[in-house]
């Protein structure tokens, strides 16, 4: 995702509560309009309320089973992308550490901005105690010595062209001193309450100092509610949910483990999001470290993990339950990682071998730190215990003197760099990195096929990129090179751009995609592109659209949700310009895609948690599947890695695990997961159809776009046909008419129908009679499921109705 590409919320800029507001106001009309762009409009079928009226749009479907795609059709399509990004997406999202900052490092030193981390709107500035730490007791004093924890920075240093540490780099870690006081840290967080009330906590403690009456030996860690959090509060006990005591305190660093069980739930549930303060299922706490008496302890890696984490058996790393069980529900086929901007910084190395050994490194790009708990060899288990494909992307450093900006990173990711990260996953242990993993403990490689090379590299924002062509895919052929050279099995995939990404201030996309086709030649497999869909970014140029193109609210949302045709002719386009230069076998990896919708104000949001939104989700698979001879993968954009909500602030999508584009997801995924192999077949639609007009600077004129979307697939030997289908009208529903092909005369339908209970753009903030409702679909909120047995008409048809927005699957077998 693009530093200057942030997910936006409702608006951009109006604030999420104003916007809750205006919404309250807007009518759900906007039924006049748009005569320019859409065609039969005198058709006045429907209420205008996203509902069908007495006389709906009638639709045609046929399909053409013989003429076929050349290859079958990938499940890696429906993956996911995950980044270390800041708001608790790799911890506690994939791994289940909870506790943010574990140790002590100076991190308000490092960055300005930290919005994402629970609770920042809170927490003060303290002198001595790290962000978001924060000091317990009237009394205490508090000391940050520079050197002599047990982790931290390490020996890493800062010389680039980045935001100034600020302190020489060192194992830093706190001091509480006391003289006849109580008085220790605190941290707000949320927990998974509602799954289990045992946790498991860990820290290096260390006396560290006597008084006249005596050291002080013992420590007692608590979680408590959050109402007992006020800056003079160092008792707390009336709101104590958990409590354990450490004995014994030495002067040397030992590491202590305890169980902490609360004996209830805190009765504060965590609100937050981009879309108003929706519910999470998490509860608020307040972990609370606290001494008593006179002399000094040392404090450092804390550690809060939950008893019912899934730990790996070769890592012995803890994994987030609900992550695991939600990706292998919805069928997630692939998980990109680590990122994403991220990987322009990102040293792999930094993140093998012994925690404890792992340095600690701040996350420049998301304004975070990265305690590197989740490194290689978790990702690798992570992907394992969820049943998924790893696809790791490594960043390309270009140069200053090769044609690379100046906005260098750190330290430069290198070709030698990505050919030994290649050769510590896949190399035999006879290998120089082979063998390091084997010393960490993996004696078998871990086999990671796919490999991408740099992240929007030609994006102003990213840390050693350049807005060059001909230096990019110079750098690039250097790494494939130097990592095919180790393991020539892989497929690497160099950064590519989506053809119609031709804002201003980019590089011309297809001149930079022609460059690399050129220069890397054959030593390419594919080129990687990136799709985020906001619209038009300055909402005061919204109203000049609508005006230019005589339009409405509902036709620039059915606009953006009908952008998904558009992207199957660029996927198309970009395959004819690589046939064209000569490559054979080339294929396609859509790494991040995602719809981020930017309205004007009051205006309706079709955004992840409305039926619009999964509309455009299943246009998205629909063209992914069409042109799936050449797209052989695509990851959307965090869910459902994602865990819980940030606060107060306009992104990204609450993660609900009940949003619409959820079960979206898992409708097409699960068609893909068993042993039969699917072709694309053609299929022709006969309906309503409109235009798009050029939209902002990624969407472009496009005439007589079908409102409803198709795309079908049949199984070998006509087993089985399966035909997806969604609805982009966002005023009126649809009868549709399937014109069932011969093969399949004789076969039971099963049909399945996601569609809007009312407005299209309602959106789903509940979570239900969770965690059950997360996986049997109940609880709804503004859109509704139906499946039914049907049978093939005696004149070999099918006949369904879409509503607005609704998506659909017909099965036959």
């Amino acid at each position: 995702m693009t530093a200057n590409d942030t997910p936006r919320g409702p608006t951009d800029p109006v604030s999420r509560r104003r916007y809750l507001a205006l919404k309250a106001t807007a009518t759900t009309g906007f039924v006049a309009g748009c005569t320019g762009l859409r065609d039969d409009s005198e058709d006045e079928a429907g209420n205008g309320d996203g509902t069908d009226g007495d006389d709906s749009i009638d639709t045609t479907v046929t399909l053409d089973p013989d003429e076929r795609g050349e290859r079958t059709v990938p499940e890696e399509l429906f993956g996911r992308f995950a980044e270390h990004y800041g708001a608790h997406e790799a911890y506690p999202g994939m791994y289940a550490e909870h506790v943010t900052n574990t140790s002590f490092v100076a991190w308000p030193q490092i960055q300005g901005n930290v919005s994402h981390v629970y609770g920042f709107d809170r927490v003060g500035e303290y002198d001595d105690v790290p962000f978001p730490w924060e000091p317990l007791g009237a009394d205490a004093d508090f000391e940050r010595p520079s050197d002599g924890g047990v982790r931290g920075y390490g020996t890493w240093e800062s010389d680039g062209d980045w935001p100034t540490v600020g302190r020489e780099p060192a194992d830093a870690y706190q001091r509480v001193v006391l003289e006849d006081a109580r008085g220790g840290l605190r941290q707000r967080l949320v927990l998974p309450d509602w799954r289990t009330l045992g946790y498991e906590f860990a820290l290096s403690a260390r006396s560290a100092g006597a008084g006249e009456d005596g050291e002080i030996d013992s420590l007692e860690v608590r979680l408590t509610s959050p109402d007992s959090d006020d800056d003079d509060n160092d008792d707390g006990d009336e709101h104590e949910l958990a409590s354990a005591t450490i004995d014994g305190l030495t002067d040397e660093w030992t590491r202590y483990e305890l169980d902490l069980e609360l004996s209830e739930q805190s009765g504060s549930v965590l609100e937050g999001g981009a879309l108003g303060d929706v519910d999470s299922p998490y509860g608020e706490y307040v972990l609370e470290i606290v001494a008593d008496g006179t002399g000094a302890v040392d404090l450092d890696w804390i550690s809060l993990i939950p008893d019912d984490a899934v730990e790996g058996e070769r890592t012995g790393a803890r994994f987030n339950p609900t992550t695991i069980e939600l990706m292998d529900d919805r069928n997630v086929s692939l998980l990109k990682w680590p990122g994403g901007n991220v990987t322009s910084t990102y040293k792999w190395e930094d993140a093998v071998g012994p925690v404890e050994e792992r340095p600690i490194r701040p996350n420049v790009v998301w304004d975070g730190l990265d305690p590197n708990l989740m490194g290689t060899a978790e990702y690798v288990e992570f992907c394992e215990l969820t049943d998924v494909e790893p696809t790791i992307t490594v960043g390309v450093t270009v140069p200053l003197e090769d044609g690379g900006r100046d906005l260098q990173p750190p330290e430069p990711i290198t070709p030698e760099d990505a050919a030994n990260w290649v050769e510590y996953c896949n190399g035999d242990a006879d290998t120089e990195y082979g063998a390091l993993r084997a010393e960490h403990g993996y004696e078998e490689p871990f086999d990671v096929e796919v490999w991408e090379v740099g992240n929007e590299v030609w994006g102003e924002w990213q840390f050693g990129g350049t807005d060059d062509a001909e230096a990019f895919a110079r750098r690039a052929n250097e790494f494939v090179d130097a990592m095919t050279a180790v393991d020539d099995s892989i497929t690497v995939i160099p950064d590519g751009m989506d053809p119609k990404y031709d804002d201003p201030n980019l590089p011309n996309p297809r001149e930079w995609n022609e460059t690399v086709f050129e220069i890397v030649g054959e030593n390419l497999d594919g080129i990687g592109m990136h799709r985020y869909n906001w619209g038009i970014r300055d909402t005061a140029e919204i109203a000049g659209w609508k005006d230019r193109n005589d339009a409405d609210a509902l036709d620039y949302n059915e606009v953006l949700i009908s952008f998904p045709t558009q992207f199957g002719d660029l996927l198309s386009e970009t395959a004819d310009q690589a046939a064209a230069a000569g490559l054979e076998e080339f294929q396609i990896v859509v790494g991040e895609w995602g719809l981020f919708p930017t309205v004007a104000e009051g205006d309706p949001w079709p955004g992840m948690p409305t039926m619009a939104g999964a509309s455009y989700v299943a246009g998205m698979y629909n063209a992914f599947v069409r042109e799936s001879d050449v797209l052989r993968r695509g990851c959307h954009t965090h869910l459902p890695v994602r865990m819980f909500p940030p606060e107060h602030v306009d992104h990204p999508a609450n993660p609900n695990p009940l949003l619409p584009v959820g079960y979206t997801l898992g409708l097409y995924a699960t068609v893909f997961e068993g042993e039969e192999d699917w072709t694309v077949v053609a299929s022709d639609v006969d309906g309503e159809t409109r235009d798009i007009p050029e939209t902002g600077h990624r969407i472009r004129a496009m005439d007589d776009v079908s409102y409803v979307d198709v795309v079908s697939v049949v199984a070998a030997e006509n087993e089985a046909c399966c035909t997806f289908l969604t609805n982009r009208n966002l005023r009126e529903g649809t009868d549709v008419t399937i014109a069932v092909p011969d093969a399949f005369e004789e076969a039971e339908a099963t049909v399945t129908v996601q569609r809007p209970t009312d407005d299209p753009h309602a959106m789903q903030h509940g979570l239900g009679e969770f965690p059950d409702s997360w996986y049997d679909w109940t609880g709804l909120e503004g859109y509704e499921i139906d499946e039914y047995e049907d049978a093939v008409g005696e004149d070999g048809t099918l006949t369904l109705h879409l509503e607005p927005s609704s998506v659909a699957r017909v099965r036959l077998e």
